[in-house]
């Protein structure tokens, strides 16, 4: 009787979701044999579109996914101030997938919504990523590999670039090193079998390149789950190689808040609003 509950309670969760969303769609429809792959968009909420799309990245060690608080409650918050927003519902270690799997997810997802940006109503030279966590590092990835056609081997080859506008990564996973890296995430990541030398073509801080979107960091010295220095020795790179950049730091917030307006910690609001502020100076013009 619990397990019925619990299937009809998660149903009626994914009812409402869709609902809420404009569109739901997957991906790898007709391309991959099987995925769990989804991705859900937001369209604006009022009369004065921004022509900017932010496809979110939520986080979970590249286990799981924070779907809610991560992923739909952020998408609803920025669909509110008239950006077009997606969810990604990436591949993740717990049904079986490593990398380079969710590396090509995110590919697809850009190439998808730049590909049809006139049909969203969107610019193409303005969709980026927002991604939390491991979706963090995810999105840095994107942000310097943007270049590299992960889906070749499914004969994609993309008309337009698939280099985000920009990237937004919060309490971010960076690196994959030892003494530093949020060792559940690499594990996911990475196959048990994988070279050494992957460690380092995946840590962020150590393939930072000139010509990189803007990036938006966010961390709290306090958080108990990924090391902030992640985030910390990446903004100081970011700066040695004159990457435009904010980085948003905050003494106390923890782990894994996503956004939440009502949250008992001002750090779940606060830096929505910092962001917010962002887009409109570095993006929105």
């Amino acid at each position: 009787m619990k397990n019925k509950r619990s299937l009809i309670l998660l149903f009626f969760i994914t009812l409402s979701l869709s609902i809420q969303a404009q569109e739901v769609f997957r991906p790898w429809e007709g391309i991959r044999e099987k995925s769990r792959v989804r991705m859900w968009h937001y369209a604006p909420q009022n009369d004065q579109s921004l022509k900017t799309a932010i496809i979110i990245l939520p986080g979970g060690s590249y286990h799981h996914l924070g779907i809610n608080n991560e992923g739909h409650r952020v998408a609803k918050a920025l669909a509110h101030e008239g950006y077009s927003a997606f969810v990604l519902r990436y591949s993740t270690g717990m049904y079986g997938y490593s990398y380079p799997t969710m590396m090509e997810d995110i590919q697809r997802a850009v190439m998808l919504v730049k590909e049809n940006a006139s049909a969203y109503g969107i610019n193409a030279d303005k969709v980026g990523l927002l991604g939390f966590s491991a979706g963090g590092h995810l999105a840095g990835w994107m942000g310097t590999y943007y270049d590299t056609n992960f889906l070749a081997r499914y004969g994609l080859n993309p008309s337009v670039t698939l280099k985000p506008a920009f990237v937004a990564m919060i309490y971010p996973v960076v690196s994959m090193a030892d003494g530093i890296t949020h060792v559940r995430s690499r594990r996911n990541l990475l196959a048990a079998n994988h070279p050494v030398s992957l460690r380092k073509t995946l840590s962020l801080e150590e393939n930072v390149r000139e010509d990189m979107p803007p990036v938006f960091l966010m961390t709290c010295m306090d958080d108990p789950v990924v090391d902030p220095q992640n985030t910390l020795r990446y903004s100081a790179i970011l700066e040695d190689k004159h990457v435009p950049h904010r980085l948003l730091l905050y003494r106390k917030g923890g782990h894994g808040f996503g956004y939440d307006p009502e949250a008992s910690h001002e750090t779940a609001a606060l830096w929505m609003r910092e962001f917010l502020l962002w887009l409109n100076n570095e993006i929105n013009q």
